[in-house]
């Protein structure tokens, strides 16, 4: 059961039908086999390359979390101190001796008042309104500054007294409006 019986063909007309069939197959094989696996081979590529750039980036991130690391493990000394300079919440009644302590030390009368606390930062704003002559305003400045607590100062007014009785006479105020940091 032959479905062309090529024996009746001529040559030419046998090479012709061969040709023809052959160029059919290789078609066929080209459309339903070829191109679908190139098609195929292409999109495992794009995969391939996604992929890529994913890892990479996630090697970026570890090598980011590795340097970070290091880095935190640097500063843990340093991390150490920043805890030291905030004052804590139960200590209150310390802060306010370590500033009476300074004006004492350097002849000062001094008022202190607290502001309301900034629920979000825990920065407690302070007013120091301070009275003496003008060294040992000098000198508190500095105590004030060496204290272990971080003390922002916004606003420093220096004015001189109103001499009411001759034991004024010299005497400055100063009036130190500042920030300072609980936790």
């Amino acid at each position: 059961m032959s479905l062309i019986n090529l024996s009746k063909f001529s040559l030419r007309k046998k090479i012709i039908i061969n040709l023809f069939a052959s160029l059919a197959v290789i078609l066929a094989l080209l459309f339903f086999i070829i191109l679908p696996t190139i098609k195929k081979i292409n999109q495992i590529g794009y995969e391939i390359e996604a992929q890529r750039v994913e890892l990479e980036k996630k090697f970026i991130k570890a090598q980011n979390l590795k340097q970070l690391s290091k880095n935190l493990n640097e500063i843990k000394f340093e991390l150490a101190k920043l805890d030291q300079v905030f004052i804590n919440k139960d200590n209150e009644l310390e802060f306010i001796t370590a500033l009476e302590k300074i004006a004492a030390a350097n002849k000062i009368d001094q008022k202190i008042n607290f502001g309301n606390e900034d629920k979000i930062y825990k920065k407690i704003p302070i007013q120091l309104l301070t009275q003496g002559n003008f060294a040992d305003q000098l000198n508190y400045s500095l105590n004030l500054e060496s204290i272990n607590c971080y003390i922002n100062i916004k606003s420093l007014e220096i004015s001189a007294v109103k001499i009411i009785d001759s034991n004024a006479k010299g005497l400055i105020q100063m009036n130190i409006l500042a920030d300072t940091y609980w936790r």
